[in-house]
């Protein structure tokens, strides 16, 4: 009896294991009353990290400006500011354009969080979401932290919020 429970743990364990990954928050739509525009935001979701420390992407869309994307980079468990930020999508190096000087901070649930947001043709969201190696180094006022948003079979918690994004994207395109 102990053998059968011992392996039914386990292959439960084994299936939470398995799709841990692919549950996070959802993306929200909301209607912005400054433009009359559709927008959608997911919050940001942490790679694949196994330090404390963990980088971490979210992204933001607006209809009025259907061609691209705030993509969201974090820093959680730590302070620093981001100086930059690179992509590795498939062996393509993409350095990120800042849209802001300053690094946000937040610690909202007792979780230190910092997030520096980047302007990107949406091109390179669904390129992250159709690669099977992307990576994410972020220089930091204290060093470099980078972590895999997929890489194989090891994927991430980022890697299925964009792909949530992106449905939410196409929902939100059609009804504009």
């Amino acid at each position: 009896m102990r053998q059968i429970t011992a392996s039914l743990s386990t292959a439960f364990l084994l299936l939470l294991a398995g799709c841990a990954n692919t549950v996070g928050l959802e993306p929200t739509t909301s209607h912005s009353g400054f433009d009359n525009a559709n927008v959608v935001t997911i919050r940001p979701h942490g790679n694949a990290c196994a330090e404390m420390v963990c980088t971490g992407l979210g992204a933001q869309w607006s209809a009025k400006t259907p061609e691209i994307a705030l993509l969201m980079v974090t820093i959680t468990n730590e302070y620093r500011g981001i100086m930059s930020a690179q992509l590795n999508i498939d062996g393509q190096v993409v350095t990120l354009k800042k849209t802001m000087t300053a690094t946000a901070m937040d610690a909202a649930g007792g979780i230190r969080q910092s997030t520096q947001t980047f302007v990107v043709p949406m091109s390179l969201v669904k390129g992250i979401t159709n690669s099977k190696r992307t990576w994410l180094r972020v220089q930091t006022t204290e060093g470099s932290y980078e972590n895999a948003v997929i890489d194989g079979e090891q994927d991430s918690k980022a890697f299925h919020a964009l792909k949530r994004f992106l449905a939410s994207v196409e929902q939100a395109s059609a009804k504009s």
